[in-house]
């Protein structure tokens, strides 16, 4: 297993590298519960939506690509997650409908998983920025840095929010173009590759301790958490920030931001 890489120097960040949903799209935990209440409604479906909305979840880990490092505590490795072998590629589209599916059996339902899939990918596909977006990416490429995307996400509805919002990348990297997801180190260091830029030069910003900063820092790149709404406490076993922000409008303004 690879070693993280030794803390960021204090030089200059040559490019900002920006997470997708949460971070620049819409799409929030009440934004996705509000979500799975209407695919219910959809397909005549009644039951109890909170819990629906954590078997939903929980399901990532069994059915995600990480579930052979996690515990039936609910645990994972994540050190694994970060530096362990690569687990066999499975779309962002196949992880839902696995969950629905999973979702559905627990709780005796009838339901369409692939339907329910297609529900969740229309909306992300149709996601809107938030209003800090755009005036933090071109605020970030007016100053001489590249401007960077790395999302969990399939091309097909990531490209159509990029479409729609006209938000203009000097490099993009989705979790299917580089067939891995985030935390692991792989996918942070093919960004920086496409970027012809070395780990430390880069700055990524990210809504999620673990997906997001973990594998980030792990990788070598200096990090910003974006908390958006209330999201809660810090968790205790995920690397911290070297910074955290409450808008995509601090971003230019950071230390080492030329």
């Amino acid at each position: 297993m690879s070693e993280p890489r030794s803390p960021a120097p204090d030089g200059p960040i040559r490019a900002v590298v920006f997470d997708a949903y949460a971070t620049l799209f819409r799409f929030t935990e009440s934004e996705h519960r509000l979500l799975l209440a209407s695919i219910l409604a959809e397909q005549g479906l009644e039951a109890d939506l909170d819990g629906f909305v954590e078997s939903v979840r929980k399901s990532f880990l069994r059915v995600g690509p990480w579930a052979e490092h996690a515990s039936d505590d609910g645990s994972i490795d994540r050190a694994q997650t970060v530096a362990g072998p690569l687990p066999p590629w499975i779309s962002t589209w196949e992880i839902w409908r696995r969950q629905f599916d999973h979702a559905f059996r627990e709780h005796d339902l009838a339901g369409d998983a692939v339907v329910a899939a297609d529900r969740l990918r229309r909306h992300l596909a149709e996601a809107d920025p938030y209003p800090d977006a755009h005036d933090a990416v071109e605020a970030v490429a007016a100053r001489g840095l590249l401007v960077g995307l790395l999302s969990n996400a399939d091309d097909d509805f990531l490209q159509s929010a990029i479409t729609r919002a006209r938000l203009r990348f000097s490099a993009i990297a989705s979790s299917e173009s580089l067939r891995a997801y985030k935390p692991h180190r792989v996918v942070f260091e093919a960004i920086c590759q496409r970027l012809h830029l070395h780990p430390a030069e880069v700055l990524y910003v990210g809504d999620s301790p673990q997906a997001d900063i973990h594998g980030a820092k792990h990788a070598g790149l200096r990090a910003a958490w974006i908390r958006r709404g209330d999201v809660g406490e810090y968790p205790e076993d995920v690397p911290r920030a070297d910074v955290e922000i409450g808008s995509l409008s601090e971003v230019v303004d950071l230390p080492g931001i030329a």
